[in-house]
């Protein structure tokens, strides 16, 4: 069992780890994509994980009695009796602060999605026309491409952008956008979101979140080459966009970061990855599916296996003379 243990150890920390030191922007944009977001699930149910240990299974250890029975009174006397202090509380608030933390973290993604959609909602109310393939044409002076990350897909386009470029660098945008669509970036996204939410008090879960968008965004920049076989329009139009902001709520064009990474396979003086290295990532893409699909599988059952904390802290504080003394 304790080697088992050690397994699962080893490979969170190995899933955890391991994609940011690779130089996944040289592999193809989909397989990197795959790699950042079963981290991020890893990443996940690690928290998930950890946050049970601490809740059910720390208060049946040798370290947990350890701390219970040293009391306050005992280390700093002249404090506890000013203060009334007790080590009981403080370790009881020690055990349910990863759920509260993970808790909190999901309220705030809830109430970002939700701020998110508002301002979506409030960009498409002045709107001032249609643009070409159906999108929709808003009251921005940045130059603005976008589509909407929450609610109904809808492509954005300022009448900025429309004054700003020109007719190659319109489409090679528009189909960048129509790529987000038809390639299911935005639900990805999205889900993303929650997991990084979950993950976020992980080292490095920001970063993995946003080498994810990078490798989708490379994912929808191939997608409109390859309808519209003009490269330097899309850059060029990329180039332009990074000097606006897209609004709140929208996936924009500019990508929020690495541009001039971007232009460079554009461009075609990107070198691409060698054969190992798309082989190896392969294989670490697989070695990380099949890690969450088991922690899916053990989290709930090692959770409902767990012995009952509920006893340890309602008798500690029985444990402390000093308290029993008040």
């Amino acid at each position: 069992m304790r080697s088992l243990e050690a397994v699962v150890v080893i490979a969170c920390v190995v899933a955890i780890t391991l994609p940011h030191a690779l130089r996944l922007h040289r592999v193809s944009p989909l397989l990197a994509a795959m790699v950042w977001f079963y981290s991020l699930c890893v990443r996940a149910l690690v928290a998930i994980g950890a946050a049970i240990f601490v809740l059910l299974y720390l208060p049946q250890t040798g370290l947990y009695d350890a701390v219970v029975q040293w009391c306050w009174h005992e280390a700093l006397p002249l404090v506890a009796t000013h203060l009334g202090l007790s080590g009981h509380p403080l370790v009881h608030a020690a055990i349910i602060l990863p759920g509260l933390t993970l808790a909190g973290s999901m309220v705030w993604a809830l109430f970002g999605f939700a701020r998110a959609w508002l301002a979506v909602r409030r960009k498409l109310r002045g709107a001032v026309g249609q643009g070409p393939h159906g999108s929709t044409i808003i009251q921005d002076s940045d130059i603005v491409v976008g589509v909407t990350g929450v609610g109904r897909s809808r492509i954005l386009i300022s009448d900025g952008a429309v004054g700003a470029l020109d007719a190659e660098e319109l489409e090679a945008s528009v189909n960048h956008e129509i790529g987000h669509i038809r390639r299911r970036h935005r639900p990805v996204l999205l889900f993303a979101s929650v997991l990084g939410a979950l993950g976020r008090t992980l080292p490095g879960t920001r970063k993995a979140e946003a080498e994810l968008r990078f490798s989708l965004e490379r994912d929808a920049d191939q997608y409109a080459v390859r309808r519209t076989r003009d490269p330097l329009a899309l850059a060029s139009a990329i180039c332009k966009a990074a000097a606006g902001r897209s609004p709140a709520g929208a996936l924009g064009l500019e990508g929020r970061g690495r541009v001039s990474l971007r232009l460079d396979y554009l461009e075609g003086s990107s070198v691409p990855a060698a054969p190992g290295l798309e082989r190896a990532v392969r294989a670490l893409a697989l070695a990380l599916i099949l890690t969450t699909l088991g922690l899916l599988a053990a989290v709930p059952s090692w959770a409902l296996a767990a012995p009952s904390a509920q006893h340890t802290l309602s008798t500690a504080g029985a444990s402390c003379p000093a308290d029993r003394s008040h």
